[in-house]
């Protein structure tokens, strides 16, 4: 058979069909999926820029300056951060009369509100478009007189899903100058200890096999040392998940194991434990936990520097 014959039937057919570069394509993927991945991030579309008037310092205008114009405070340091875009300008609101802004004390208040939330629960407070509303510490209602309902506190400074506005920043607040009442409380507990609590203030059932004494000298031993920002859930270190696996539910199913049902229903009526742990069949990690604290870190909650 001659080349141009073998030319002729081989041809050059074209599939319609274009195969990718997985490593090339992984590439160009990686910033959507990054993004796509967070819970957090707040879009410039969502903020409002309504205020009662033009600030006198028009587009240089400081954060405190937006607030006395009454721009709430989270969109205002969404808009400042984003550079004051000129696609997003401040919109003066005729209904937004000047009777209407909040005092910058009032929104100090506000602030704090939700910041015991996030380091007490880890969780913002209900906003106007939450379904579900966390339980509202007694603290916040009887010590300090924030007795208005959770959305109006939260409505205050935020116009968006307070959840897209990064928690994180709770970690990076100094303790120097809060308030003694405050600081005294925070000493009762935060977010991401509840199930620790129980080992140091109860005693075991004796007898106990050396796999859960171990946990059990593990589980003390977080009790008893001051908390940190790689355990806390809004900061936490992924790494635990794969150390310990979950912490919450391998704690509830030892607590079931090592303590007496009478002591369990005395953690449970003085408030140490919300409820009854209920059993995790998936989570047996606490029968293999090494005694050793590989998990907190020294990224201390309760810095004063």
């Amino acid at each position: 058979m001659s080349f141009q014959a073998t030319q002729d039937i081989v041809g050059n057919p074209d599939f319609k069909v274009i195969d990718i570069d997985s490593n090339e394509v992984a590439k160009a993927l990686q910033s959507y999926l990054e993004r796509g991945s967070r819970l957090t991030g707040v879009a410039i579309e969502d903020i409002s820029t309504a205020v009662a008037s033009q600030p006198v310092a028009g587009n240089k205008a400081t954060l405190v300056q937006l607030l006395e114009v009454g721009m709430k405070l989270f969109d205002a340091i969404v808009w400042l951060t984003a550079g004051k875009p000129t696609s997003k300008p401040l919109q003066v609101d005729p209904t937004m009369t000047k009777d209407k802004v909040p005092s910058l004390h009032e929104v100090a208040r506000a602030v704090f509100y939700v910041y015991f939330f996030l380091l007490t629960q880890a969780r913002y407070p209900a906003g106007s478009t939450t379904p579900e509303k966390p339980r509202v510490p007694n603290f916040l209602q009887q010590i300090l007189g924030m007795d208005k309902d959770q959305t109006y506190y939260v409505d205050l400074i935020c116009s968006f899903t307070p959840q897209k506005f990064d928690p994180a920043w709770v970690k990076y607040v100094n303790f120097r100058g809060f308030g003694q009442e405050s600081l005294s409380r925070f000493g009762l507990g935060v977010a991401g200890y509840r199930y620790f609590g129980p080992f140091k203030m109860y005693s075991v059932k004796p007898d106990l096999p050396d796999n859960l004494s171990t946990a059990v000298a593990f589980a003390t031993t977080i009790a008893t040392k001051p908390p940190t920002w790689d355990i806390h859930p809004a900061t936490r270190n992924p790494e635990i998940l794969t150390r310990r696996g979950n912490l919450n539910k391998n704690l509830g199913n030892l607590i079931l194991e090592v303590f007496m049902e009478e002591q369990i229903e005395e953690m449970v009526k003085s408030r140490i434990l919300f409820a009854k742990p209920t059993p995790e069949p998936t989570c047996k990690n606490y029968q293999q936990w090494a005694g050793d604290d590989d998990i907190s870190g020294v990224s201390y909650i309760f810095r004063t520097t």
